[in-house]
């Protein structure tokens, strides 16, 4: 081996620890825990505010409905009130009227009820009057007792409805109080997520300024291709058939690489790992070079977690079954970088140049 094979490998070495360092531990932890934990807080606080305006509008209408019913209750005591006030003027009346004939037949005194009686031209006569001075007392009884059940009668109604007001009053007052806290609340809700908005994209933004200044501190030490068969070679005759869970989070990795690319993107990224499986530098199973410390970091910093549980699209599916299958675009390359920028020279396809 040359002293320029040695100076190359140890230049490759050193560049590999910087982008593991800096992908594996700078990246992640930063910006996917802080502006998702925002975003969660964002959501929970958004669905909370939702939640309490709901409340505040149906005790919004529970306050318009008791309104009514204090209304209609308060229009039924004045009716009942005026019926009392009729019912008592009529028992009065017949009050008065009966003493009228109470004065006329007793205004002698029991000799003057004894004459008349004893005056009778026969004793039918007799009887007659005795019983139309009976019946006439029996009515004055009956009629004042029926004024007094009837008035007694609205008087109690006018009582349960003053009571019936009283409690409505009361319930308003009640849910009153409670509009005023739920209002409140929403008031301090919505201070909150002003608040997490504003820090949600503050944390955005940083969290892009960071990756603007990872970018440039991550700079290929030589922008020469490096060979294949400098470092390992391809084992032959591989076994390349991967689990069924594998192949989903492979798809996956291609959607979080190469998922707003064409077919051509997408299937140049999916080589590249099939193309590393097959090579003794890297682990010869699907997961292990995935997974492989420092290489892919959507692998490992919960990305590709996100896609499976939302669902990976069709088209990485399908690319990631055919790049196993035997497809490729890109040959013996095993590393791919952003065009242009980087500075590397290889297959340029897309927006990454494979190398």
């Amino acid at each position: 081996m040359t002293l320029r094979n040695k100076k190359y490998i140890m230049c490759y070495f050193s560049f590999a620890l910087i982008i593991t360092l800096l992908f594996g531990v700078i990246t992640p932890a930063y910006a996917t825990d802080t502006v998702n934990s925002l975003e969660q807080s964002t959501s929970d606080l958004e669905n909370e505010l939702s939640g309490l305006n709901n409340k505040l509008d149906a005790l919004s209408k529970e306050v318009s409905s008791i309104s009514k019913k204090i209304k209609n209750t308060t229009a039924r005591i004045e009716d009942a009130k005026a019926e009392l006030a009729i019912a008592k003027g009529e028992e009065e009346v017949q009050y008065a009227a009966m003493k009228t004939r109470i004065q006329y037949m007793y205004e002698n005194g029991n000799t003057g009820l004894l004459e008349t009686l004893l005056t009778s031209a026969s004793m039918a006569d007799f009887l007659y009057k005795a019983e139309m001075f009976s019946s006439i007392q029996e009515y004055d009884r009956k009629a004042l007792q029926k004024l007094k059940n009837t008035r007694e009668s609205i008087a109690e109604r006018e009582a349960e409805l003053a009571q019936e007001h009283q409690n409505l009053i009361a319930l308003k007052d009640d849910l009153s109080e409670k509009e005023k806290a739920i209002s409140s609340q929403i008031s301090e809700t919505s201070g909150q997520l002003t608040e997490y908005k504003d820090k949600l994209k503050k944390a955005k933004e940083d969290a892009k300024k960071a990756e603007e200044a990872l970018k440039e501190q991550v700079k290929p030490i030589t922008p020469s291709k490096p060979t294949s068969g400098s470092s390992g070679s391809f084992r032959p005759d591989i076994d390349t058939t991967p689990t069924a869970s594998d192949i989903e989070i492979f798809a996956a990795l291609i959607e979080c690489e190469a998922g707003s690319s064409n077919y051509e993107g997408m299937l140049a990224v999916a080589s590249v790992v099939v193309n590393r499986m097959k090579h003794s530098r890297y682990p010869d199973t699907l997961y292990g070079v995935m997974f492989q410390p420092g290489q892919f970091p959507p692998a490992t910093d919960g990305k590709v977690d996100r896609i499976l549980a939302r669902g990976i699209k069709d088209s990485c599916l399908q690319v990631a079954q055919e790049a196993l299958a035997g497809k490729n675009n890109v040959g013996d390359c095993l590393s791919f970088r952003a065009a242009g920028s980087s500075g590397y020279e290889g297959i340029i396809i897309g927006s990454n140049v494979f190398f």
